[in-house]
């Protein structure tokens, strides 16, 4: 009796298995034929400048899977759609999914640039928050800082280049200009004030930094880009106590490239 009760039961399991898997295959089935009704885009652009439009994410669309509204579920890739906007260089990250209701999502985080470099060759770019390096896109430039004088690196020949942040210290010996460029860059660019005041990163011969100001006639020495927040702190301590009293176009070159010393002259 008890084996037969035992025999029962895994007869009845099985049905109850057999039944589940019928009805996800119905549903899937259902999914699978049930037209796209709608694409819903979206674009995160953080606190960035739009260098990505929807109409450029539905253009990516279009040229890999053809129209997808009225077309069945089932027929739409979405890895290839995904992965054919993830070439797109101004793409940090991208999600393609559907509902039961028939709409397509793709969401997008748009990159950041951070600076905008033009180097020896008048070749143009950008450097981004990752540490990447980003083609300017010359239908909506973004207003950035921007870095130019003896820069030799280039897009053109590196596109794939990252800054190596995990290297990066508080030290002079970084691998590369690029990534002083960008430990300088993003020091600013998170300060309100400085954001406001400085307006140009120049390269010296001896990839040494100078800053050219917003407002006052005169070029900021900083030297590399170790010890940021001593040199800036002397910086505004001098533009607060000193140069609101003397006036903002006393002196043609401010020198904070020493510990401890503020260094002004006329040229």
């Amino acid at each position: 009796m008890k084996r037969f009760l035992n025999i029962v039961h895994i007869v009845i399991w099985a049905l109850l298995f057999a039944g589940a898997a019928v009805l996800v295959g119905f549903v899937e089935a259902e999914q699978y034929s049930r037209p796209c009704k709608r694409v819903e885009i979206s674009i995160d652009y953080g606190a960035a400048d739009i260098l990505i439009t929807k109409k450029d994410i539905d253009s990516i669309m279009l040229k890999t899977s053809g129209m997808v509204k009225g077309k069945p579920l089932g027929y739409i890739n979405t890895g290839s759609i995904e992965r054919a906007i993830r070439q797109q260089p101004y793409v940090a990250k991208v999600s393609v999914f559907e509902n039961n209701e028939g709409t397509l999502f793709i969401k997008v985080t748009q990159r950041e640039p951070l600076l905008r470099i033009i180097n020896r060759n008048y070749e143009s770019f950008y450097l981004d928050e990752s540490g990447a390096l980003l083609p300017v896109n010359q239908q909506a430039s973004a207003r950035l800082l921007v870095a130019n004088g003896y820069i030799n690196d280039s897009y053109r020949k590196n596109p794939a280049y990252q800054v190596n942040i995990l290297s990066m210290s508080d030290s002079v010996f970084y691998d590369s200009l690029m990534t002083g460029l960008y430990k300088l860059a993003k020091y600013i660019s998170h300060d309100p004030f400085l954001k406001a005041q400085i307006d140009q990163i120049y390269v010296t011969e001896l990839n040494e930094f100078e800053l050219i100001p917003r407002v006052g006639n005169h070029v900021i020495m900083l030297g590399t880009a170790d010890d940021l927040d001593d040199k800036f702190r002397k910086l505004i301590v001098f533009y607060h106590l000193g140069l609101n009293k003397i006036g903002w176009n006393k002196y043609n070159v401010i020198n904070i490239k020493f510990k401890n010393q503020v260094v002004c002259s006329k040229i």
